[in-house]
């Protein structure tokens, strides 16, 4: 079912690619940038050793390293569970102060508007999409799911609580027509630094309510296209769990 998701997370399904055919005065020009051109690519390559093992990731490093992992999900034993903890890693390490992100986070905070959740999209690739969100105090977004997706926050500034569901059945408990059951699997709050994840089994379906004004760092492997937001769905949870299951309620997709 499409729903008003789509436009949160409408996007390019294809990376720009360059190809260069270069003269000679043009090649040479690109020899004298070599230098700064270097220095980047130290950066864009420091996942691969140029920085320690538990060092700060500048954003550039970060993006090639996310990239790369990202790549795995074409393989037949990639596994969501470790991808999305090795993707955790990576944020943990991620310099916070980069300049980059820095830029990211004050020109999406200059956009606060009361009442309203902000999104604002970084990279947007084949493999994974990276999206800056921010709430204002007290914004809610209600339970939704990722279809065939995976996902991992990090809570870049501020506080927020964030809890996970599963679809569950359970035999002998009866269901309002039109309903489903969701099982809550998890609650916490995050913190500057802290992580929440989901897979496309597991924890997929979750909510988001900010104490305070945050900002999160969103990964989505793979990201939103056409098909997967149709087939996303927002979720009317009963106020109150099923009689002798504190955490199981009834739910209804929109």
């Amino acid at each position: 079912m499409g729903i008003a998701i789509q436009y949160l997370f409408v996007m390019d399904e294809y990376d720009r690619r360059e190809f260069l055919s270069l003269s000679l005065p043009s090649f040479l020009g690109v020899l004298t940038a070599l230098p700064s051109l270097c220095a980047f690519a130290t950066r864009a390559n420091a996942a691969e050793g140029r920085l320690p093992e538990d060092g700060a990731m500048h954003w550039e490093a970060f993006l090639e390293a996310v990239s790369k992992e990202a790549g795995k999900q074409h393989l037949d034993a990639w596994n969501q569970d470790s991808y999305v903890q090795n993707i955790s890693r990576l944020a943990g390490r991620l310099h916070l102060e980069d300049p980059v992100l820095l830029d990211a986070l004050a020109q999406i905070q200059a956009r606060l508007v009361n009442g309203k959740v902000d999104f604002k999209y970084l990279e947007q690739r084949v493999d994974f999409s990276l999206c800056l969100v921010q709430f204002d105090e007290g914004e809610i977004i209600r339970p939704h799911d990722h279809p065939g997706m995976t996902g991992m926050i990090l809570c870049a500034s501020g506080e927020i609580e964030t809890s996970n569901y599963d679809l569950t059945e359970i035999p002998d408990v009866q269901v309002s027509e039109g309903h489903q059951l969701l099982k809550r699997v998890g609650t916490a709050v995050l913190k500057k630094n802290d992580i929440s994840t989901l897979t496309a089994k597991a924890r997929n379906i979750h909510t988001l309510k900010a104490h305070k004004v945050t900002q999160l760092v969103d990964i989505f492997t793979p990201p939103y296209d056409k098909e997967r937001i149709e087939q996303s769905h927002w979720y009317s949870l009963s106020p109150d769990p099923v009689a002798g299951l504190a955490n199981v309620f009834e739910a209804k997709a929109e």
